[in-house]
């Protein structure tokens, strides 16, 4: 049985690294948003800030997850504008932030990918809806 599980886990780690289309270059991007001007419910992304985007950077993945839900809102990949500045909005596959009781924690990611959709940029930030003042 031993032997099985560390075949598996070598097996997985293996497949896990060959499957990656992450550059072992990446960078950590600095990622920003407000809820400011959002509202509950709606489809769309508040108004995000990425510094630290690699020339090359040929497209931008956005997801947004709700940590306190364990909720999906979406994924997107869009064409870069050569904009640090995603407005708010623009991107109608993310479902905005509503949650029914207590605050969500929600986390934003992006990912900068180059022209063969290898990601040389990663980062996230996480915002409470509604903020607590």
């Amino acid at each position: 049985m031993k032997k099985t599980c560390c075949v598996f886990i070598v097996a997985f780690s293996l497949f896990s690294i060959g499957c990656s289309n992450t550059s072992p270059d990446a960078v950590d991007l600095e990622v920003d948003f407000t809820w400011k001007g959002m509202t509950p419910c709606g489809w769309g992304n508040p108004e995000i800030r990425i510094d630290g985007l690699p020339e090359n950077t040929k497209a931008l993945t956005v997801s947004m997850y709700d940590h306190v839900y364990f909720y999906d809102h979406g994924k997107v990949t869009i064409t870069y504008d050569g904009s640090s500045i995603i407005k708010m909005g623009v991107l109608k596959e993310i479902q905005g932030p509503c949650p029914p009781d207590v605050p969500g924690r929600y986390k934003i990611t992006v990912k900068a990918s180059d022209g063969n959709d290898v990601v040389i940029g990663i980062g996230s930030k996480e915002r409470y809806f509604p903020e607590e003042k």
